[in-house]
């Protein structure tokens, strides 16, 4: 039975060849005829067998409900791209400052000995007037953003800080302002608004801009407030109107409130008339009218006023043709009288900050002169820039010199050489001579200082700098000698001498990254102060940009 049973495997296994074989035939004369190429074929053929073999192999069960829930898709709100609208400048840096002493007193007779309860016939001891070393830190920070939330919508805010990383002694030389504040430390927010601008398809609103927050307005005046703007920009005017509250560190005064405006109108396309007006304590008002004359010439003249009495009156002609190879500026000015505040127009408020109790410096205002400017600038060669200017000052009465006003005559000239590529040197030279203080009739009264101050200021500068892999590093090196001729009330000081070195290196590490270095070394006047010999800086910090 066994060899029947393998005759009839042996005889099926037969019969399945041929039928194979048969069919194998009429699929290939069938492909040879009509078909594309057999290898697209088969692969075509097998997928729809096996499809076949596995159609209803598996049982197929209803889709479970809690796991098939509808996905939401997930949209991104306004307020996610904010890095595309960021903008932040930051920079901070490291100053040390050492000073090395000659041994002698100060001009006050100071001298550098540890108190003590015996006279000492050399001077005052006191050893904190000579404070060798400080250091500080200082930052400044600037961010915001620009059309964010609403293209319409704009922000900006600056922080200052400062603060001494080492103790500063009453009556060091290195003393500064921030050593007035508690823990000598000071941050401060310099500026703090929102800009809200009109689109050009907003109608009568298109062209202006609502600033709100802390803020600075030029104008008349610089007006430092907390308060808003408002401007508007059309073709043949502009204007501007503002009001706040003034803001300072350093007082509490008594008036606060200010505000004014800025009116341009156009008068054709060369020519623009413009008002400015500011009010605090007292009123400014400036008027200015402007023309070019062509491409090259432009002229302008202005006049100002503070309260009812006016107080000068300027004219500039300005020439600057196209090639820009050279510029020439001539301006006169008259002072017509000294009813301002050519220092300081907050000078007149009351100070209730009981951290004041003194009166502030007082400069005074600067009395009737005419004054007499001329610069000009040409380039020789594509390497070679030369330039200078004059300044003349008259006072208009010889008996109101003081300390701070006088006649005067200045002279400057400068060149620009540019020896080899990427390499500039800077040269430069300063003349200032004084002249209603040159009397020699001695003063007959002890405050008396109409004839105090320098009478001669001579200098020289020269600076080299080089700049190396394609621009991103960059180092200078220069130095100065200055000499000055001085009086007081009873003696004249000639040829009191400064001299001084300065470098600075800088490296954008990346278009976002600098880095930079600078160092001076200064000897001071002696006669002003004997007891220093130099004093040198060394100033490293980092400057960063999103």
């Amino acid at each position: 039975m066994t060899k029947c049973f393998r005759a009839l495997l042996r005889q099926c296994a037969s019969g399945f060849a041929a039928l194979f074989f048969l069919a194998s035939g009429s699929a290939r004369t069938n492909a040879t005829q009509t078909d594309p190429p057999q290898e697209n074929k088969q692969g075509e053929d097998i997928g729809a067998a096996w499809d076949n073999l596995l159609k209803g192999a598996e049982p197929q069960s209803a889709p479970d409900l809690a796991l098939s829930a509808p996905q939401t898709s997930y949209e991104r709100g306004p307020a996610s791209d904010i890095l595309n609208h960021f903008f932040m400048d930051t920079r901070t840096e490291y100053l040390r400052t050492q000073t090395y002493f000659t041994g002698l007193p100060t001009r006050t007779g100071v001298i550098n000995a540890p108190p003590s309860t015996v006279f000492n016939p050399a001077g005052i001891p006191y050893s904190p007037a000579f404070q060798s070393s400080t250091n500080e830190m200082y930052s400044f920070l600037n961010w915001g953003t620009r059309g964010w939330l609403s293209d319409r919508v704009n922000s900006s805010f600056s922080f200052s800080y400062g603060q001494d990383l080492t103790t500063v002694t009453n009556a060091s030389p290195q003393l500064t302002i921030i050593n007035t504040f508690g823990s000598n430390r000071r941050l401060e927010l310099e500026s703090g608004y929102i800009d809200i601008n009109g689109r050009p398809t907003d109608g009568a609103l298109a062209g202006t801009s609502l600033r709100l927050g802390r803020q600075y307005v030029y104008g008349a005046e610089l007006a430092q407030m907390d308060g808003a703007a408002f401007t508007m920009d059309r073709p043949r005017y502009s204007w501007a109107i503002y009001a706040g509250r003034r803001f300072t560190y350093f007082s509490d005064p008594d008036q606060r409130a200010m505000g004014g405006g800025n009116f341009i109108l156009r008068l054709g396309e060369n020519s623009s008339v413009e008002y400015d007006t500011f009010y605090y304590i007292n009123g400014t008002n400036l008027f200015r009218y402007r023309r070019s004359f062509g491409r090259a010439w432009l002229f302008s003249a202005g006049f100002r006023m503070v309260g009812s009495s006016p107080t000068d009156f300027t004219a500039d002609a300005l020439w600057n043709p196209a090639n820009g190879k050279t510029s020439l500026r001539l301006s006169f000015g008259q002072k017509i009288t000294n009813k301002d505040y050519f220092y300081d127009y907050t000078f007149n408020a009351r100070d209730f900050d009981p951290h004041n109790p003194l009166l502030r410096l007082n400069l005074a205002a600067l009395h009737p002169h005419s004054q007499f400017v001329v610069d000009a600038s040409r380039a020789i060669t594509s390497k070679l820039r030369v330039g200078g200017s004059v300044w003349v000052r008259q006072l208009n009465d010889t008996k109101d010199t003081g300390p701070f006003d006088t006649s005067f005559q200045d002279y400057r000239a400068h060149a620009q050489i540019v020896p080899w590529n990427k390499a500039v040197v800077l040269f430069e030279y300063h003349l200032r001579n004084s002249q209603d203080r040159t009397s020699s009739v001695t003063p007959t009264l002890f405050d008396d200082l109409s004839t105090t101050g320098e009478t001669r200021v001579q200098d020289f500068s020269l600076e080299i700098g080089r700049s190396f892999l394609d621009g991103r590093l960059s180092l200078r090196a220069g130095g100065f000698d200055r000499e000055l001729n001085f009086r007081d009330q009873f003696t004249v000081i000639k040829s009191a001498r400064d001299k001084g070195v300065l470098g600075n290196g800088s490296f954008n590490l990346d278009s976002r990254t600098r880095f930079f270095l600078e160092y001076d070394l200064d000897t001071d006047y002696p006669v002003f102060r004997p007891d220093i010999q130099n004093s040198q800086t060394f100033r490293f910090g980092m400057a960063w940009r999103y």
